[in-house]
């Protein structure tokens, strides 16, 4: 009895935890939750996050160059027949000896070459943070984009599915007619043809929606795609309805030409090769460096006879200390370092082109970005005039078929307008919220409030 009831509750506790699974992977997703989700687990972010750890190592790297460097050596030699004796010269005896080093050389000067090259460094690791901000806004741009894609797919199928709904009645009503000897049979089978092309477009625009869906899925790298789905939001919180002031594109240039990460990310670049070329010319100073260490050495002969110095002893009169300074002036590297400055000018140009194209660049993407958000107005509200006047076209021409004054052909091409008219309204006033997320983008408006 108690095992049938144990059973029974671990059937039940099983079967709640699948019915939580199944909720929880079927819960639509907000805009904000699918930019959330791929910026935490995009392969691109990650690479950027990596690549600026590397960076984070060099600087390190290049600090950790002040401080001195310590060695240390530790040895020993058996002989067997002619080897060194204590004196320097060679005997035939067997021996050994045992010899501990250890030495340490400190940079005192080396042309501020260091000081330039953490500079330098530094720059090239705040670069690629900047960097990977800017991977960050990519990402996130291109989510909304698909976002809107399949919100702009789902509205796509509600119009397919209204004109099915349409001519199913079609069908029902000239169904009835010709039971009633009002039409003829070639009304039915036209409108029947009519039924199956829309279900045919219905088909085509659901297989639209899931492909959007997939793509959203798989750009946040989300695993089960099978049970992805997106919370439909209001139009007023897309900001559609509001209206679109003139854009002062110097105005929002300046600001992006002050904040884009992308722009921030090349000017210190460009710092960065000027380190480096600093760094090249370092070479042309003096080098000096301060150095010291400590050796021992322990000395056994295995001749008959020998007499051999105690181990303490040993250690105690073959201690030697060092210490000493060393200068390095350079006079003729075969013209290396002549080269290298040159090389490192010629990538600060470079570097400084990269910066004024990018900047011009910038410009134009802003520019283009506001015509397209007034095209997209327009388009938008010329749109809705068609829309409107292609309703009222296929209410009149439903209202004539109705009494037998309009032909299927005539109510299907009222039909279809309206169909034509209500997608391009739809497919442009994504394109208007796109447009306007863009310019929001710009000028450092958030892509989810």
């Amino acid at each position: 009895m108690w095992k049938l009831f144990f059973k029974l509750v671990r059937r039940g506790v099983c079967l709640l935890l699948f019915l939580s699974a199944e909720l929880s992977a079927q819960e639509k997703w907000t805009l904000e939750q699918c930019i959330g989700y791929a910026l935490e687990h995009n392969v691109d972010i990650k690479q950027a996050e990596l690549s600026s750890q590397i960076k984070d190592i060099s600087v390190n790297t290049a600090r950790n160059s002040i401080l001195p460097s310590v060695t240390s050596s530790l040895g020993h030699t058996n002989y067997f027949g002619r080897g060194p004796s204590r004196d320097g010269t060679y005997t035939d005896n067997s021996q050994m000896s045992s010899n501990l080093s250890l030495s340490a050389a400190l940079t005192l000067f080396s042309g501020f070459r260091i000081k330039h090259d953490i500079k330098s460094k530094t720059f090239d690791f705040q670069a690629s943070l900047k960097d990977l901000e800017s991977t960050r806004d990519n990402v996130s741009l291109n989510i909304t984009s698909l976002f809107l894609q399949v919100l702009l797919c789902r509205e796509l199928v509600q119009i397919a599915e209204n004109q099915v709904n349409l001519s199913r009645e079609l069908v029902d009503r000239n169904e009835l007619l010709v039971k009633t000897g009002k039409s003829l049979r070639s009304q039915l089978l036209e409108s029947k043809s009519l039924l199956a092309k829309d279900r045919l477009t219905l088909i085509q625009r659901e297989n639209e929606l899931k492909s959007a869906l997939l793509n959203l899925s798989q750009a946040i790298n989300w695993k089960d795609t099978t049970r992805f789905d997106v919370f439909d939001p209001e139009l007023d919180s897309l900001s559609i309805y509001s209206p679109i002031s003139n854009q002062d594109v110097t105005r929002v240039y300046e600001y992006a030409l002050k904040n884009r990460p992308n722009i921030e990310a090349e000017k210190l670049r460009l710092q960065s090769s000027m380190y480096n070329l600093s760094v090249a010319k370092s070479a042309r100073y003096p080098q000096i460096s301060l150095s010291g260490g400590y050796s021992n050495s322990y000395y056994y002969s295995f001749v008959t006879g020998y007499n051999n110095v105690d181990f303490v002893t040993q250690l105690k009169n073959n201690g030697n200390e060092y210490i000493g300074i060393n200068i390095s002036i350079p006079i003729f590297n075969r013209l290396s370092t002549r080269n290298q400055i040159r090389t490192a000018q010629t990538s600060l140009r470079m570097q400084e082109l990269v910066l004024d194209n990018i900047r011009n660049s910038l410009r134009k993407e802003i520019e283009q970005a506001c015509q397209n958000a007034d095209a997209a107005l327009q388009k938008y509200l010329t749109a809705i005039e068609s829309w409107n006047a292609a309703t009222e076209t296929f209410r009149y021409t439903a209202e004539l078929s109705k009494t037998g004054r309009a032909t299927v052909y005539d109510y299907n091409n009222a039909k279809t307008d309206m169909e034509r008219s209500e997608s391009e309204m739809v497919q442009s006033k994504y394109e208007l919220i796109f447009s306007r997320k863009i310019l929001d983008f710009y000028a450092g408006i958030p892509l989810v409030k």
